[in-house]
């Protein structure tokens, strides 16, 4: 993934937590949705970079208010989850884990990943 990709998608977290009142993981789930349709052999950890980025810009920026606090949060969580499920698929599946297979893991009905409905 290049760094302007990386710099669109944490764009995308910030504005879906901050300004939409979104929550991580579901967003997650469909970045990692488009992902897995765009780059299905994207390495599944390149999921973490726009959600930890963006935790740490809400965190560093505008961490000071209480909903700021919040979004930073539960980017975290969603990004340590996400780790998490990577490292099980990774011990499941004995190799790298790409973005098709983490998406397809989730699709399968994932009880925090769950795919939400396609908001375009």
């Amino acid at each position: 993934m290049n760094v302007e990709r990386i710099d669109l998608l944490t764009e995308v977290v910030v504005q879906r937590l901050l300004v939409d009142k979104g929550s991580a993981c579901p967003l997650a789930a469909e970045l990692a949705r488009d992902m897995a349709r765009s780059a299905p052999a994207e390495p599944a950890i390149t999921l973490l970079l726009p959600l930890t980025l963006a935790a740490a810009a809400i965190d560093e920026m505008l961490g000071a208010g209480t909903d700021a606090r919040l979004a930073a949060r539960d980017a975290w969580r969603a990004a340590a989850l996400v780790g998490s499920e990577i490292a099980g698929l990774r011990e499941s599946l004995g190799t790298e884990v790409r973005m098709a297979d983490l998406w397809e893991h989730w699709a399968l009905g994932d009880p925090i990943f769950r795919p939400g409905p396609v908001a375009h």
